[in-house]
């Protein structure tokens, strides 16, 4: 997982270098404001396929965002904050539209929930002067994000079902990652049960 992430990282720097241009929270809020329409673009089309467009390009703008910083020397610790912010809001809202279009109730709630657990664990204990969680589970924000990007296209191709049955897996990878990162965390913070 360590090694996919960290090319995605690099494709993002290489994208990035024709961005310097633009200011990096400008991309954040750009990416945001975008996934926040993919909901109301899904009640509006009913087609997966075209909320599954917008929330690529969200979640394109999320990814060059943090690699501009760094090539414009502008990284900053509002930067950072207005991002992770940004990306929790934009994770539960473009799940919201899988519920939208017929996926399960408790299925979508259960992945908004985990992906915000995932998101908090690495969060809180980087708070505590934990690193490295960037690579710990299976569920890095990265491949959630392709992953939700791919169950619209198994929504549009496949119907409610799969789609549902493709949340299930997204929902227990997610669990695994908390679980991951938990017992990570306890290793580093030397945690004791008793």
């Amino acid at each position: 997982m360590g090694l996919a992430r960290r090319r995605l990282k690099g494709v993002a720097s290489s994208v990035a270098r024709y961005f310097t241009f633009l200011n990096p929270n400008h991309l954040t809020m750009g990416g945001l404001v975008l996934s926040l329409l993919v909901p109301v673009v899904a009640l509006l089309t009913r087609n997966p396929l075209v909320p599954m467009v917008v929330a690529v390009v969200a979640f394109l703008l999320d990814s060059l965002d943090g690699s501009v910083a760094r090539l414009r020397g502008t990284v900053s610790s509002c930067g950072a904050f207005l991002d992770s912010l940004a990306d929790r809001v934009s994770d539960a809202s473009i799940v919201l539209a899988l519920y939208l279009l017929g996926c399960d109730a408790l299925l979508t709630y259960v992945v908004a929930i985990l992906s915000l657990v995932v998101s908090y664990a690495r969060a809180r204990a980087e708070s505590l002067g934990v690193s490295g969680l960037s690579d710990v589970g299976i569920m890095t924000r990265e491949f959630r994000c392709m992953y939700i990007v791919a169950v619209f296209a198994v929504l549009y191709m496949f119907g409610v079902y799969v789609a549902n049955v493709a949340l299930a897996v997204l929902a227990t990878g997610l669990l695994v990652t908390v679980l991951q990162r938990a017992v990570f965390i306890a290793k580093v913070l030397s945690c004791k049960l008793r």
